[in-house]
């Protein structure tokens, strides 16, 4: 070997080393930014001829386990939808509180009877008269504030599923530009390792909103593509249209009135009859709030409401149904079409009883539209309060019993809304235990050990100073020949 030859290679390994010493560098000082990965320079002899010349980086290598980030983003999806229920729903029951609860509108229900029985005590009594009025309207203003509870809830899965899609939309966008700089960065054999971190973050914030799959293919390009099948990113991007509402009514439904998800003209929400629709992540949450969830608890408190409505105008004789102006009894739906639909939205009190409305309370003793009558009769009093222990029917729309007593079906239903919103709750708590397992081991795979990267720049010194040594051998024996 010739003293060129050694110094060449030499040489070579000082580069070497240096490059290295940059990526420990980059891997140290990176230790803790989320999403980065561990880099490595892979070393391969030069040879020509045969013959040894030093060695070279031929790559940088990002310590990725392909598996695990799978695991963690399939994981973030399933978390991700049930956080987006448990949320929202949240927020919705402690509006309408527990069933024991004051603010519950059961709880107004029962104060309600119990007015009625004060009132049956005393019927005389121009203020347990009022007192009944003062119920009833308190029972009716807690429907009305569920009812815009239940759209507020659907109103703010709409705005969700809203920021989701912008979210989605430029993840892919910024993907397909992503893919494009790796392509270009690969062909001319330059280091793509930081791009392809990113590229990895973006997938992880993708997979919170909407399940995917991906795999890659020619010039280390990312596919992405729905669990359905429908494609989102390949040469191009392909954008999802949605459409907000900002003001969701009672019977708005989808699909009918309210915005699905569009990929190039075809709606693959979830329940629009896409044979294969979006699965998982926020969106798929949201659209169980806004479309399935928050209809029902809509049903159940309509449902209350019609049979107060018609429970109350049944009970009161001097009532003739279809035949103003006698046709209205204690709850009205001030001006409504009678749709059991959006029905707790319009109920409230008759003005009829209603002093603050000109009206007069002791009605409630003898009957809406009755004559005044003897004041300690209170036949028309017990015929009320019959409404509260009468065994009703229920319509099975709603999701719970199909008879029972009004005050069974009030209890029912915010007993069953709770069950919903502290079962979301439950499985987000398990599934975050989940997701934070194996996020933590893919973190312990891919992520950047210091004291590891401190070992290893102790051995990169050594090597370092050898080659050193070896130029300044080789330097000397240079000086010695031309001293001769």
């Amino acid at each position: 070997m010739s003293i060129g030859l050694a110094l060449q290679t030499a040489l070579s390994g000082l580069q070497a080393n240096q490059t290295k010493s940059a990526i420990l560098s980059r891997n140290i000082a990176n230790a803790t930014t989320p999403g980065y990965t561990r880099k490595e320079a892979v070393l391969t002899s030069v040879s020509i001829g045969g013959e040894g010349r030093g060695v070279q980086i031929s790559d940088i290598r990002r310590n990725v386990d392909a598996s695990l980030a799978r695991e963690v983003r399939v994981q973030a999806s399933a978390m991700a939808a049930q956080s987006a229920r448990a949320k929202i729903l949240s927020v919705y029951t402690q509006t309408i509180g527990q069933p024991q609860e004051e603010r519950s509108f059961s709880a107004a229900l029962a104060a309600l009877e119990r007015a009625f029985q004060g009132l049956e005590d005393l019927p005389e009594s121009t203020t347990q008269q009022r007192a009944v009025v003062d119920a009833a309207v308190t029972l009716a203003d807690r429907l009305v504030a569920t009812d815009a509870a239940v759209a507020q809830a659907r109103q703010q899965a709409d705005a969700g599923i809203g920021d989701a899609v912008a979210g989605i939309n430029g993840a892919l966008k910024r993907l397909e530009e992503l893919n494009r700089q790796v392509a270009v960065r690969t062909g001319s054999g330059q280091d793509t390792s930081e791009l392809e971190d990113e590229r990895d973050r973006l997938l992880d914030s993708l997979s919170e909103q909407i399940d995917i799959q991906y795999f890659t293919r020619d010039a280390n390009a990312i596919i992405v593509m729905t669990t359905g099948g429908v494609t989102l990113l390949d040469d191009t991007a392909r954008q999802i249209e949605f459409t907000r509402t900002p003001v969701i009514a009672a019977a708005a439904t989808y699909p009918g009135g309210l915005s699905g998800l569009r990929v190039d003209g075809v709606d693959i929400a979830p329940g629009g009859g896409y044979p294969n629709p979006v699965r998982g992540g926020r969106l798929e949450g949201l659209f169980a709030v806004r479309d399935q969830i928050m209809p029902e608890m809509q049903r159940q408190v309509d449902e209350l409401a019609h049979k107060l409505v018609t429970g109350f105008q049944n009970a009161d004789p001097s009532v003739t149904p279809g035949t103003p102006p006698t046709h209205t009894g204690l709850f009205t739906l001030g001006g409504g079409t009678g749709s059991v639909t959006g029905m707790a939205g319009l109920i409230g009190v008759n003005s009829l009883v209603r002093l603050d409305m000109g009206g007069d309370p002791s009605l409630v003793r003898t009957g809406l539209h009755a004559p005044a009558g003897n004041v300690g009769d209170t036949t028309q009093v017990r015929r009320f309060l019959e409404v509260f222990s009468a065994n009703v029917s229920f319509d099975p729309q709603a999701g719970l019993m199909t008879s029972g007593t009004i005050k069974d079906f009030a209890n029912a239903a915010i007993g069953q809304q709770h069950t919903v919103r502290a079962a979301a709750e439950n499985s987000t708590r398990s599934l975050d235990i989940q997701l934070e397992t194996v996020r933590a081991t893919r973190e312990g795979r891919e992520g950047v050990n210091i004291d590891e990267e401190l070992q290893e720049l102790i051995v990169l010194e050594r090597s370092y100073a050898a080659n050193a040594q070896i130029m300044q051998a080789a330097a000397r024996m240079l000086d010695k020949l031309l001293e001769i």
